[in-house]
């Protein structure tokens, strides 16, 4: 399978020498003259060639990888892989999917060993909790999200530190740095993923409705470098649009359910919250954190937005519908959306839609994609041979000999999702380029309720930011103060299913 991508671009050679050939007989037979048929004759010879030579190429690497598979037994090992479904791949959903199911079978046809995906259903989390605690974890490998995973499955000691074992290479370009650095803690990292082109907030826009209501091109705001916080604000003002008169906004210009604080900040280039050696620290002493919380200030008060969900009426995720369904004109979303709302073959999105990053702030270098969290896996602690488990892993997500070749496994897949080819160009661009920071503070929630208060209070323009920061620097040293505290055995005693409560899942599921 990992070379079926260099055959396919040889056989596209090959067909594009057919068609010079082609383009060549009929320059004889249109009057095009000697010259021009002999030149073009020529042309397609060298093509021919060229291409000959590329299949013959492609042809050989197939038969000869650049590097000889290494020799293991694992002895009939079985690998567990958790989630809260089953994450066993699906060759017909997309290229990775194929390749990662090829790859599998290799490795347990090749290698003495077996692996096994484990639908741990809804209480995954705790699963991975009571399991771990009782000493018989109930997978190897399990499926988690940041967030979750620090400090409080590190600290409750559920996690293992897997740069303990020396296995991966997490600088590797089949990981994604971002979600390892993420999940590294205290100097030793526990969370991994591979490369995925999952990346987390921008901004989703309405093709179809910008054009009908005379908004400008994103694409072309962007290529020109005009996609700033200003121009930004002007359009989310003009997308507003009441068509019935009645006081009520038929179509907001845009919407936003979480995080758009955090999304001003990473878009001027700020990185608040850091892992440190002895845990996490918050600074806010860099001038563009207070560049940034000004201009969200000025948005919050001047464009009449949509951020308020009313539980009582409405779902966590009606603001997504409200976009895909034509009532929004802007989305600031995780890119998840693409797939599971927009795309979805079920219920897609009527209209065209792109995406482009968030736009760019004065102090920033570049484009930014800001994130809360980020699926990952870990590795649970207490299994058995935590080497050869991480081994075997590593083997079976070998799904590419070339960094070329992850890059067209990656882009078959982006494709399924996008709507144009401008999005997959700008999400290229930010996972190609290593731009998605995601943010870690989502795991310590007093620290975390500290600083969105803090935002509140400037979004609300009943503080200046530089006031706010000072007021609320108290409360986020104590919040990091009081972390060397927390309880996380007791934390994570919370976690556990006692033996009535499986009985009771146990009964339920029968029922059903």
């Amino acid at each position: 399978m990992k070379k079926s991508i260099a055959i396919e671009k040889a056989a596209a050679l090959l067909m594009s020498a057919a068609m010079v050939l082609s383009l060549a007989a009929c320059g004889s037979s249109n009057g095009g003259g000697a010259e021009t048929t002999a030149a073009a004759t020529e042309a397609a010879t060298t093509a021919a060639a060229d291409t000959t030579a590329a299949a013959e190429t492609a042809a050989a690497e197939t038969e000869a990888p650049t590097e000889a598979e290494p020799e293991y037994d694992f002895g009939g090992r079985v690998l567990r892989i958790g989630s809260y479904y089953d994450m066993a791949p699906d060759p017909s959903a997309n290229a990775i999917e194929a390749a990662l199911a090829e790859r599998i079978k290799f490795v347990e046809d090749n290698y003495n060993c077996k692996i096994e995906f484990v639908n741990l259903e809804g209480d995954y989390m705790n699963d991975y909790v009571t399991s771990v605690l009782a000493g018989d974890p109930v997978v190897d490998i399990g499926y988690a999200v940041t967030n979750r995973v620090l400090p409080s499955l590190i600290e409750g000691g559920i996690a293992y530190p897997v740069s303990d074992l020396g296995v991966f290479d997490f600088d590797a370009y089949k990981w994604r740095q971002d979600v390892s650095k993420a999940g590294t803690y205290k100097g030793k990292t526990y969370t991994w993923c591979l490369k995925d082109p999952e990346i987390r907030y921008g901004i989703f826009w309405n093709k179809t409705l910008f054009e009908q209501y005379g908004l400008p091109d994103l694409y072309e705001l962007m290529e020109n470098d005009e996609w700033t916080w200003e121009k930004f604000k002007e359009i989310a003002i003009a997308g507003n649009q009441d068509l019935d008169n009645d006081g009520t906004y038929d179509i907001v210009g845009f919407n936003a359910r979480e995080n758009l604080p955090w999304c001003f900040m990473s878009s001027n280039g700020v990185t608040v919250c850091e892992q440190t050696d002895s845990g996490v620290e918050i600074d806010l002493s860099d001038p563009a954190v207070v560049e940034a919380l000004t201009a969200l200030q000025d948005f919050a008060t001047t464009v009449d937005y949509d951020d308020d969900i009313d539980w009582s009426t409405e779902s966590w995720d009606d603001m997504i519908h409200y976009f895909r369904d034509g009532k929004a004109m802007m989305c600031l979303e995780e890119f998840w959306i693409s797939y599971s709302y927009l795309n979805n073959a079920d219920t897609p999105m009527q209209d065209d839609w792109g995406w482009v990053p968030f736009p760019k702030g004065p102090s920033a270098t570049d484009w930014s994609c800001y994130g809360k969290e980020n699926g990952c896996r870990i590795m649970l602690n207490g299994i058995d041979k935590p080497e050869e488990a991480a081994l075997i892993y590593d083997l079976i997500t070998d799904l590419a000999d070339t960094d070329e070749e992850w890059d067209d496994l990656m882009e078959d897949k982006l494709e399924s999702w996008c709507d144009d080819g401008e999005t997959v160009e700008n999400v290229s661009y930010i996972y190609n380029n290593g731009i998605t920071n995601i943010n870690t503070i989502n795991g310590f929630s007093d620290l975390n309720n500290a600083v969105n208060n803090m935002f509140n209070d400037i979004a609300a323009g009943t503080t200046t930011p530089q006031t706010a920061i000072e007021t609320y620097q108290s409360q986020i040293d104590a919040a990091i103060a009081d972390l060397a505290n927390h309880d996380y055995d007791a934390e994570m005693q919370e976690m556990v299913i006692t033996e009535e409560e499986e009985s009771a899942e146990e009964t339920e599921a029968a029922a059903e």
